[in-house]
């Protein structure tokens, strides 16, 4: 049986204004095609996809295709930037970031080897070059562009000084004009942040076909919105090259394990359908065993705030998520040990 990822930050880093976390942002365009490679391995396949008058080509760099879980880093950005829109802000296609704030906003580990595989992400992103005549802002590309146009990643050494094999400290992405368009008018949706807990790549193309066709469930109540689609063509718009019997049975594999967040798959012979989920049945505090209370105190303790104070933002950040964890009470204990104390907080607030 697939498990979720483990959620690696369950209390974000209390110095990072991680505006991914409450409200990730996708952008419609490359929810509805089969933009981004499935695969785990270097991809180095050109592909193709036509529906209606829509056509899609993606060709490789030699670092092979942009991966569905490279994208993490371009969902960031949006989000970043349809935040700064929403403050009222001006925007340009350059966000300014730092890798960790990435990663944890997008549940990746904050390893060396993430660091890695964060710069190996951006020049996949950057050389992957798509040809479309998909519009975003109502406009056609009519050259190829990149997933990101480009990337600059500033490093200082352990002098402090500028060295170009140093630790990578802050980085500056040009989104595509495409995917700019596609912010500056709106044409993004608000995803579950659980999408960064789906292990298979599949999971995560099923989700945001659901997410694009069938709603968002907490609007309405269960089965509010639907969607059906042939599962031939459901193939297609999710880019997998698996043979069709493969496919079908990777389906019913996703579909028993249920981790695609707010939404419930079913196939009826050869359609799959989906249906917005009910809204979590909870409202007010979830169950912890008396043994994990007595370590949160112990923990409360030491950081000088009151137990009754953690476990209610534990219980408010719960809900916003719309899923509690496998294992609360292994959850909770992380947030706990993860939030500052009462001591770090009075110093951030005097500094700012």
């Amino acid at each position: 049986m697939g498990q979720l990822l483990p959620d690696r930050h369950p209390n974000r880093d209390f110095f990072i204004l991680d505006v991914a976390d409450a409200a990730p942002k996708d952008d419609m365009a490359s929810m509805e095609h089969p933009v981004f490679s499935l695969s785990v391995k270097p991809d180095m396949r050109e592909l193709t996809y036509e529906h209606g008058d829509s056509r899609l080509r993606v060709v490789p760099s030699g670092r092979g295709l942009a991966t569905i879980m490279d994208k993490d880093i371009l969902l960031y950005c949006i989000s970043k930037l349809v935040h700064e829109l929403n403050a009222g802000g001006e925007i340009t296609p350059w966000v300014e970031l730092t890798a960790h704030e990435v990663m944890v906003a997008t549940n990746w580990r904050t390893n060396r080897e993430s660091y890695q595989r964060f710069e190996d992400a951006l020049v996949r992103l950057k050389g992957t070059v798509i040809l479309t005549d998909i519009k975003t802002g109502d406009h056609v590309q009519t050259r190829g562009f990149g997933l990101i146009e480009e990337f600059e990643i500033d490093r200082k050494g352990r002098d402090g000084k500028t060295s170009p094999f140093g630790r990578m400290t802050k980085v500056r992405i040009r989104v595509s004009d495409w995917t700019f368009r596609a912010v500056k008018g709106m044409e993004v949706l608000t995803i579950n942040p659980q999408y960064f807990r789906l292990r298979r790549p599949l999971e995560r193309r099923i989700y945001e076909l659901a997410r694009k066709h069938a709603g968002e469930p907490r609007r309405g109540k269960a089965g509010a919105g639907s969607f059906r689609i042939g599962i031939g063509k459901l193939q297609q718009k999710v880019g997998s090259n698996a043979p069709p019997k493969k496919f079908r049975f990777f389906l019913k594999e996703m579909i028993r394990d249920g981790h695609i967040p707010d939404y419930k798959i079913r196939l009826e012979d050869d359609l799959a359908v989906f249906e917005t989920a009910k809204p979590l049945p909870f409202e007010g505090r979830i169950p912890l065993k008396p043994a994990t209370l007595d370590k949160a105190q112990a923990i409360a303790a030491e950081k000088g705030i009151p137990l009754a104070e953690l476990e209610a933002e534990w219980n408010d950040w719960v809900r916003s998520t719309g899923r509690v964890p496998d294992r609360p009470d292994g959850a909770f204990i992380g947030f706990c040990r993860q939030k500052p104390s009462a001591r770090q907080t009075q110093l951030f607030d005097d500094w700012h």
